[in-house]
């Protein structure tokens, strides 16, 4: 079925990964690329309207670029707010939350929390997500969509609605990404002791939670394990072409592994991208993370942690 606006949905970005995986710094670099348009702080919140995208024109111009704080139009929410006042805060950025994509995926869809496995949109959802994604991306100004999820990848499901989907699916070495995620407020609040997401366990793996709750790491270790096998199972199911990449292959080389990114999404070269990479520091959080004494990880743990997920 073809819709009005077809065109600004052709060959869709998505940017998949675990969560703490690298995933907001790499696609906060992808986001500044001129032909992109993504989902917003703004659409987070007006999540029943396309039309609050027509404000990002309105911030993204050539008039702000006086300004102090224009370089960060485009960043993250974790960039401005290391750099800038809260103030600032109000700008029309990227955001990865989910009340937008609850709303849009209808109540039949637990988008959220859901894995998703063997699920598929209907008719309906089809065609009521594609029109207003493609209003999304023309409002902007844009020429191409790019969205970024972390947790379950939900790829049956996305790619139901965008069949000829560019995927992206980003890998972190299990410890350090058990690591980061026990220190994340949202984590130690929703997924420390119990499992977050739904949908994907068996009733053997239930019972096996249960008996590991009481043990951040391994708990954690568990639910990540669960995602890259998911992942794994819905890529060889659909078999599709998804470019894996690796966080410590972009901190050893962040130009390198952006530009070949860039190549995979058939994306132009960029001066914002290229601007945007050299103002940036990248650093290797693999090796931060444990850097500070209130931050210390157990050798034992680390060991389990792997008995758990595997090498990468």
């Amino acid at each position: 079925m073809t819709f009005r606006n077809e065109k600004y949905l052709e060959k869709p970005i998505i940017i998949i990964g675990s969560g703490r995986s690298g995933t907001t710094i790499i696609s906060e670099i992808i986001f500044q690329h001129e032909d992109l348009a993504w989902h917003s702080n703004y659409q987070e919140i007006f999540f029943f309207t396309p039309l609050i995208n027509l404000l990002r024109p309105f911030f993204d111009n050539k008039l702000w670029r006086f300004k102090k704080f224009y370089k960060y139009v485009g960043a993250s929410k974790n960039t401005r707010q290391k750099n800038q006042t809260k103030f600032n805060l109000i700008l029309f950025n990227p955001v990865e939350r989910y009340n937008f994509w609850e709303h849009i995926t209808g109540k039949r869809i637990d988008f959220a929390r859901g894995f998703l496995l063997n699920e598929k949109a209907t008719e309906q959802e089809i065609k009521y997500i594609r029109s207003f994604l493609a209003k999304q991306v023309k409002y902007q100004g844009k020429k191409r969509l790019i969205m970024k999820f972390t947790g379950p990848a939900r790829l049956e499901y996305l790619t139901s609605i965008f069949p000829d989907a560019l995927i992206v699916n980003v890998i972190r070495e299990p410890v350090a990404t058990v690591h980061s995620w026990l220190e994340v407020g949202f984590w130690q609040r929703m997924g420390i002791n119990k499992l977050w997401w739904r949908g994907a366990y068996t009733p053997e793996e239930i019972a096996y939670a249960e008996t590991i709750k009481d043990k951040p790491a391994l708990i954690t270790a568990f639910q990540y394990k669960k995602l890259m096998e998911t992942t794994k199972q819905e890529i060889d199911k659909l078999g599709l072409n998804v470019y894996d990449c690796r966080y410590e292959d972009f901190v050893e080389d962040a130009k390198t592994f952006i530009y070949k990114m860039m190549e995979f999404m058939q994306l132009p070269p960029s001066n914002k991208v290229d601007a945007y990479l050299k103002k940036i520091i990248v650093d290797n959080r693999n090796q931060t993370s444990f850097a500070s004494a209130t931050s210390t990880m157990a050798e034992e743990t680390k060991q389990q942690i792997l008995a758990i997920t595997g090498k990468y």
